[in-house]
């Protein structure tokens, strides 16, 4: 009975399909019995749960919104899913005299449904008394234990570790943990790829389309006794069935920098793989004429991400790996036994990574040896080497060509540098030099022919010797201009300078403050001359004051903070001023 039943419905089946591809003419007359078509506008043959809406809808189970509408995407609350679920698994209506919630009286029309499932659905108790919350949107780790209690299998055995496979596991309440692992066991839940991962969404609302699909595999396993297997259409028996050619439903994001393709799931006993196709020119590309990247034979598998990590195959117009900024047509195309089907192609502009020849990429470390700072790095063997750039930024986390350089180094051979602010930088994020105590990211940048490959970078503290544009020398010189002794240096640029301080002494060649006193006070950073006037105090000297004829040595200290003394260089000048003046 039961086989006959179902061929019968097989035969209904293929009926409303013609129907529902018939000429205008015939739709628009199907528009006066639209309450009772099987079809609704917003569900297509390839919707990933048309063939559970459908047969939900042929079972007067569920129904449209109106106007040919079905809505798969919207929401169903706690009371809709109640009485789908007692209209589908076909639970005794059950309403007693006096209602069990507070919020789900006997004058509501959900009443004797909520009442039937009450002992499967979950519920909340308060001081206040019990309640359903019936519009409230169903969400999917609460229908999980619904169908788990329905279906008797609250008390079965099954591993935990089922629930491995999701990236939100621990986003599953506690106390239904088993219930969703029930579910996954017996097929009636599965998750979704997201991000490269598999998710259960175990707060997530339940849509219309979801309830169809979750009912229905309830339904299989209530009838069957075993696991729902989704390659087992709804209509399908040992019988020939029609065969249907799925065009796979494309869609491409950017993510990360990468291309993720997905597409829509295709079950039919001749689907064999899908294959991801690519095409620079080619609007219509499809698999075999414009080769693939990827050949899935996965049915499960509904995504991919495109980041050159794998060379193309077969014809392509682009080569083996696209180049950033580029845009391409992307498509997949589903692979039968004895025909192909190739989806709408997507125009897209990859931004991900160039793909890069490993043989050409440096590998680079940083080592501190004697308290200096060594960078090094692996020798490139690619014919077509020009030279390393040592490449150093304070902003740039992947520093690269056009950050300038400290090093350029022809020799290919030469596999290490010091970092000690020997060498001004340039054209650098940061000045000439480094600064001691900040950090820095560093890498070696191997330079070809036809473009550069950085290597890896580094990040550092740089603790060698300090940048010398902040504890800068005086460049010091002494002339006589209108009968005065005038003292010059140049000014210095430094946000640590303090002040200079002018140092005379009569024996030593090389004066320095505080070593060797200074001139009548502390001189402002802005000051870059003075006039020597000799009856101003010099103080902590080795001369009580400059005689006529005789050699004195002049220098300037530059003063930073934290008590950093810079002398100039000396000059030695001859004292041409007579004692007595």
């Amino acid at each position: 009975m039961k086989k006959n039943f179902r061929r019968l419905i097989t035969v209904l089946l293929c009926m409303i399909l013609i129907i529902c591809s018939s000429a205008p003419a015939l739709a628009a007359n199907n528009k006066k019995n639209n309450g009772n078509s099987s079809c609704f506008k917003d569900v297509s043959v390839n919707h990933w749960a048309y063939k559970y809406i459908l047969w939900m809808r042929n079972r007067d189970i569920i129904h449209g919104t109106g106007n040919g509408l079905f809505n798969p995407n919207g929401t169903v609350t706690r009371a809709e899913f109640a009485k789908m679920m007692v209209r589908t698994l076909d639970l005794d209506l059950y309403s007693p005299s006096n209602p069990t919630f507070d919020d789900v009286g006997k004058k509501n029309w959900e009443y004797p449904y909520v009442e039937s499932a009450k002992n499967y659905l979950t519920y909340y108790k308060t001081s206040s008394g019990n309640y359903f919350k019936p519009t409230q949107p169903s969400v999917r780790e609460d229908m999980a234990v619904a169908l788990v209690k329905a279906l008797g299998y609250q008390n079965e055995d099954v591993d935990m570790d089922i629930l491995d496979q999701f990236a939100d596991k621990n986003e599953i309440t506690p106390s239904l943990r088993k219930y969703v692992a029930l579910s996954v066991k017996y097929g009636l839940m599965k998750g979704y790829p997201k991000d490269g991962k598999l998710y259960f969404g175990p707060m997530g609302n339940l849509t219309r389309a979801e309830a169809a699909t979750l009912l229905y595999r309830a339904f299989v396993v209530k009838e069957e006794k075993l696991p729902f297997d989704e390659d087992k259409l709804p209509y399908e028996e040992d019988e020939e069935i029609e065969e249907v050619y799925i065009k796979p439903m494309v869609t491409v994001i950017t993510h990360d920098d990468m291309l993720e393709v997905t597409w829509n799931k295709i079950v039919s006993p001749k689907f064999v793989g899908y294959r991801v196709v690519i095409s620079k020119d080619d609007s219509t590309p499809e698999y075999p004429e414009n080769g693939y990247l990827y050949y899935i034979t996965d049915k499960n598998q509904t995504s991919a991400i495109i980041d050159n990590s794998t060379p193309y195959k077969g014809n392509s117009d682009f080569g083996e790996y696209l180049k950033n900024g580029e845009k391409y047509y992307i498509s997949v195309t589903a692979v039968y036994t004895d025909k192909v089907e190739a989806g709408k192609a997507v125009r897209k502009k990859y931004t991900g990574p160039d793909y890069i020849d490993s043989s050409k990429v440096p590998i680079v470390s940083h080592a501190i040896e004697k308290g200096v700072h060594v960078l090094k790095w692996n020798k490139v063997k690619a014919e077509d080497f020009k030279e390393y750039r040592v490449v150093i930024s304070k902003k740039n986390s992947n520093p690269g060509i056009d950050d300038g350089y400290l090093y350029r180094i022809k020799d290919r051979n030469t596999t290490s540098a010091k970092i000690n602010n020997t060498q001004k930088y340039t054209d650098g994020d940061f000045g000439n030099y480094l600064t001691k105590g900040e950090r820095y990211y560093i890498t070696v940048v191997a330079v070809y022919k036809d473009g550069s490959v950085a290597g890896n970078a580094i990040r550092f503290r740089y603790n060698g010797d300090e940048n010398p544009e902040l504890y800068q020398e005086t460049v010091v010189s002494a002339v006589y201009e209108d009968g005065n002794l005038v003292i010059k240096w140049n000014k210095i640029d430094s946000p640590l300078l303090v002040e200079y301080r002018l140092v005379i002494s009569r024996k030593n060649p090389k004066p320095a403050y505080p070593a060797d006193g200074y001139y009548y006070k502390a001189f402002s950073p802005d000051t870059t001359e003075v006039v020597f006037d000799p009856a101003k105090p010099y103080r902590n000297g080795d001369f009580s004051g400059l005689e006529y004829g005789k050699d004195y040595y002049f220098s300037v200290t530059a003063v930073y903070k934290d008590k950093v003394y810079i002398p100039g260089n000396a000059v030695k000048v001859l004292y041409l001023f007579p004692t007595d003046e």
